[in-house]
């Protein structure tokens, strides 16, 4: 299944007064790193698919290592599972340059459902997107 992968250095402001980690911004990462992957699906958000609206209905984190300010971090997105309405994507943030048998410091998942903005109702996955998603090329 397609995956990417993005570096990010905790800054102060993403910590409390324990110098740890805010929760909150692990999931802000999260989504830097979902928006890598679809940029290397060729599907950015920005540009592409913009009939549909992609809202986040489920989103999930386990916190398994001290994350603090000034950390660099490589934060994983790779997509887990492709529905006929929905994909979810799993995260896994490690100490850069650990290596990927390193601990995981926190690991997550996001479900993402394409939904028609007129009547705010779930949508089949667009082709293009559930091809991309499921790793297969635009030929079958």
């Amino acid at each position: 299944m397609p995956r990417a992968t993005i570096r990010i250095r905790v800054p102060f402001v993403d910590v409390d007064s324990s110098d740890r980690i805010h929760f909150t911004a692990v999931m802000r990462y999260w989504e830097v790193a979902e928006h890598a992957l679809m940029r290397s699906l060729g599907l950015p958000y920005a540009t592409t698919l913009r009939e549909v609206a992609f809202p986040r209905v489920h989103v999930s984190a386990d916190f398994r290592g001290g994350i603090v300010f000034d950390d660099e971090l490589e934060v994983e997105a790779r997509v887990a599972r492709v529905g006929s309405t929905s994909w979810t994507v799993a995260f896994t943030a490690r100490h850069a340059d650990a290596g990927a048998d390193a601990p995981a410091l926190a690991e997550g998942r996001m479900t993402i459902v394409a939904m028609d903005p007129a009547n705010e109702r779930p949508m089949p996955l667009p082709p293009e997107l559930r091809r991309a998603l499921s790793g297969e090329s635009a030929g079958g």
